[in-house]
């Protein structure tokens, strides 16, 4: 087969969706040997994803959520003539071409959730008019959609009636146990030597860290040697600070820019525990990540998170601050409780590999080209 990858969103300043298209399209090299690869990258990226025989790099001169690809990304890619095109973002562009084409659906943010998905107003009012109805479009022309949690599937069902069969269930992986791994010279300095909450991602409302301060707030009154780590990129964070100041807690509140994949590892490890009470993921891969590095998690009952988490999490309402402070609460204070979820965290990470997402990848190129 001729198998053309569009792993555009691997960037070097890394997101999820980046660190999913660059874990897939390593593992399938590694897999896979036979089949002919056509694998598309940003040309601002400085190096091919794969070196190998049956690999080609293709540089694009655009991204893959630009408009510019949206409207013209189809010239890049319909002279290929690819047996499978597999976007590995959930929008594809406009008159793409190819024996089958196969999206990976990794949320419905943009359509359930346009008014918290980013800060700015302006950016909200363009996902809920522009890019929730264009990921319905390319939906219903993909031949098939890999959707990365059970839960984005049957939303994706029931908001795009047909063939259930017509979607796949592939989750991402952790990178396997780390614990044990983190070493102490790659602690953020500004956390060194205290007793931190660990809190990892972007600053865009629907990640809730401005509830997660909220709640830290009420805990920090009886725990005042605590400190909040929060770290990650965004706009947000002027908003945030000024929120700790407004609750009296900025000495306890610490903010970092994007870590390292070793300072992420080192944080994990040194946290009482992880606390990611994010109101929509699709999947929400750094709480397998914590789990893989043995820290406890605290996380939402909402969207996939529980179904992800399952029993080796903490789950709390994610909009209730009074829920997010409860199970704060008992992650501080209780032992025990930390532990045996440090225990079924490994375990339940241990069942989410890249060598399975690529595995299963693999399976859906070789039964949609067979149908």
């Amino acid at each position: 087969m001729r198998i053309c990858i569009d792993a555009r969103e691997v960037r070097d300043v890394e997101t999820g969706v980046g660190r999913y298209a660059f874990r897939l399209v390593r593992e399938i090299a590694r897999l896979d040997r036979h089949n002919e690869y056509l694998l598309l990258r940003r040309a601002a990226y400085p190096r091919p994803l794969v070196v190998q025989h049956n690999f080609e790099d293709v540089a694009v001169p655009f991204g893959i959520s630009t408009g510019r690809n949206l409207l013209g990304g189809a010239r890049v890619v319909n002279p290929l003539q690819a047996d499978i095109y597999h976007c590995l973002f959930h929008l594809l562009p406009l008159g793409v071409r190819a024996g089958r084409i196969v999206l990976t659906l990794h949320d419905l943010i943009w359509i359930n959730f346009p008014d918290i998905a980013y800060e700015a107003r302006w950016r909200g009012w363009l996902a809920r008019h522009f890019a929730g109805p264009w990921i319905g479009e390319s939906v219903r022309k993909a031949h098939h959609v890999i959707a990365v949690s059970e839960t984005t599937r049957q939303d994706a069902i029931a908001r795009y009636p047909g063939s259930p069969s017509k979607f796949t269930v592939v989750h991402h992986g952790s990178d396997g146990s780390g614990a044990g791994n983190g070493v102490a010279c790659d602690l953020p300095e500004i956390c060194r030597g205290r007793r931190f909450i660990f809190s990892l991602g972007n600053t865009k409302p629907y990640k809730n860290i401005r509830r997660l301060i909220e709640a830290f707030g009420r805990v920090a009154r009886q725990c005042p040697d605590l400190f909040l780590l929060i770290s990650g990129r965004g706009d947000g964070y002027a908003s945030l600070a000024e929120l700790t100041r407004n609750l009296g807690i900025t000495r306890n509140v610490l903010f970092t820019e994007q870590l390292s994949d070793a300072q992420v590892r080192a944080c994990f490890e040194e946290a009482v525990f992880f606390a990611f009470p994010s109101i929509a993921e699709g999947f929400g891969l750094p709480v397998i990540e914590a789990m893989a590095n043995g820290c406890p998690v605290l996380t939402s009952d909402a969207s996939s998170l529980s179904e992800i988490a399952g029993d080796a999490a903490v789950l709390v309402d994610p909009m209730d601050v009074g829920s997010i402070a409860g199970g704060m609460t008992r992650l501080i204070r209780d032992d025990g409780l930390r532990e045996r979820l440090v225990a079924s965290g490994r375990r339940r990470a241990a069942g989410y590999t890249w060598h399975d997402c690529a595995q299963k990848t693999l399976a859906v190129y070789e039964d949609i080209v067979s149908r």
